[in-house]
């Protein structure tokens, strides 16, 4: 089965639904396959039905040794840095993302291989859903808004505007959390929440969660990093629609809060590309584990990663001294002298780098006071004479997207097709000299093409009229198919500069869903 099938078949918020993943051992086939429904399945030594296999056969799989999850169309192995690896057709992916296909051969640790397996379950589906989570602060003395949150997965972050935000007002508290602290997903239609290996811990009912993945319920209290973020449970359902095509984007349900105008309100979901996205290995080693769990009183929060002593003045010129041939202790008379030649050297790199990085502070200023168009402009033009420096076309990535995207979502929603290709023609005359604008820009000609080709034919699930409207829906899903990874690393790359662009590309996966379903009625 391919992602384009697999995404006709499930719904792209990712509940149970009728992609069934099967992996059918081949190591051992003596073996029960294990089959997955859900949109995310943990693997480790200790998770069904890994912890139930003869002894010493899964022994050599960590706790948390990797994830299978899906999203947007299609199915994908996260490897989470387990000690014993694992592999895909004979490749190792340590630390890495990768799109499984029917057919792979996935291998676990040193001895566990499968071969994956897509098919059509025969599931019926729920009469209910979750309609939102609402994180309500436990102690309402606390600066802490309530948190609607509508799309799953969520994940909690220090870096994610939801708690950055107390950066100011409680900065000794965020330090609690961690860059991946935890994430909150549907697992079976049921809400669950996992911790993603936190220094300081998640907790649910005054517990800490160890790498098990743990079912929240109604009135459950959960703590992120101790005893400040802590929350309240509250859920809310909501029948299912009859149109099991359609794909909801999250408009905020309707969850009593203290105060709406203090509400968080979270309506796009996060990506698990994100969540499981590992980093390499620190350089400096971690900092001590703290569980602490509510109620505890802890005085200085533990970060996620040491910073290494610095070297004294004194040791530091004695170094050079010897390094550049001195011989002896160092003097009084010639330490300074060697302070003021490092000094005058110093002052000569900075005066340097000043004027090699004026143009990158330039456009981060103009990015910071929010003036997107003069960013991308002069971004644009320093990239002109400067076309490797990688900083400026992040830059200038970032700048053009933001001046631009909104926009060019407003007429493509509204219909107005002609308009935004001319919006696009603009953004890539001031993207000339940043080839990384290139695939980006490519990506939403892609959609408007998407876009017009649907209202032209009057709706992606109205019916095949003729050859030529059939040809059309054709070129249109074999385009989706055979650039699907290009399609995702775009999305993510866009997204993450312009969250809103997650809508218009979910609106674009259910066009997708609706043709292909289109294609196959009679």
């Amino acid at each position: 089965m391919t992602a384009l099938d697999a995404m006709a078949a499930a719904p792209r918020t990712g509940q149970a639904g009728r992609l069934m993943i099967m992996l059918v051992p081949v190591s051992h086939p003596d073996l029960e396959p294990i089959r997955i429904h859900e949109n995310l399945f943990a693997i480790g030594r200790t998770e069904a039905p890994f912890d139930a296999y003869p002894p010493g056969l899964a022994a050599d799989l960590s706790r948390r040794h990797a994830r299978i999850f899906c999203e947007h169309g299609a199915v994908y192995f996260a490897e989470l840095g387990s000690k014993n690896g694992s592999t895909v057709n004979g490749v190792p992916v340590r630390q890495a993302i990768t799109t499984l296909k029917s057919g792979d051969l996935l291998g676990l640790g040193k001895t566990l291989v499968y071969r994956v397996e897509f098919d059509h379950a025969s599931l019926q589906p729920p009469h209910t859903r979750l309609a939102s989570l609402t994180l309500v602060p436990e102690d309402t003395a606390t600066s802490l808004q309530p948190i609607v949150v509508t799309e799953f997965p969520f994940m909690i972050s220090k870096a994610d505007a939801t708690f950055a935000r107390y950066k100011d007002l409680e900065p000794a508290q965020v330090n609690y959390l961690s860059r991946r602290h935890a994430h909150i997903f549907l697992k079976g239609g049921a809400l669950h929440v996992e911790d993603l290996g936190s220094t300081n811990g998640t907790f649910v009912n005054g517990t800490r969660l160890d790498e098990h993945a743990v079912a929240l319920h109604d009135g459950d209290l959960i703590a992120f990093g101790g005893r400040h973020f802590v929350y309240r449970i509250v859920l809310a359902w909501e029948a299912v629609a009859r149109d099991p095509t359609l794909t909801r984007i999250g408009a905020a349900s309707a969850v009593p809060v203290a105060d709406a105008d203090r509400t968080t309100f979270v309506a796009a979901a996060d990506s698990f590309l994100d969540i499981f996205c590992v980093d390499a290995a620190p350089s400096v080693p971690a900092a001590p584990d703290a569980p602490q769990a509510p109620g505890a009183d802890p005085s200085v929060p533990h970060e996620d990663a040491t910073a290494p002593p610095q070297g004294k003045a004194a040791a530091m010129l004695s170094g050079l001294h010897a390094a550049l041939g001195g011989k002896g202790p160092l003097s009084m008379r010639r330490l300074r002298y060697w302070a003021a030649a490092a000094l005058a050297v110093v002052v000569l790199l900075a005066w340097a780098l000043l004027g090699l990085n004026r143009p990158v502070r330039e456009v981060e200023g103009l990015l910071a006071d929010g003036a997107y168009a003069q960013a991308a402009a002069a971004a644009d033009a320093a990239l002109a004479g400067d076309p490797e420096n990688g900083r400026l076309r992040a830059l200038g990535t970032e700048a053009l997207l933001k001046a631009n995207l909104p926009s060019w979502m407003a007429s493509v929603k509204a219909g107005r097709f002609a308009q935004a290709r001319q919006q696009l023609a603009g953004m890539r005359r001031h993207a000339r000299h940043n080839p990384e604008l290139a695939p980006l820009l490519d990506e939403l000609d892609w959609i408007t093409g998407l876009e017009a080709f649907v209202a032209q034919r009057g709706g992606a699930g109205a019916p095949v009229r003729d050859p030529g409207d059939g040809a059309g829906i054709e070129r249109i899903l074999k385009g989706w198919e055979e650039q699907d990874e290009a399609h995702q690393r775009a999305f993510e790359t866009i997204a993450a500069h312009v969250p809103a662009f997650r809508d218009a590309y979910a609106d674009a996966l259910s066009d997708i869903r609706r043709l292909a379903l289109a294609r196959t009625q009679p």
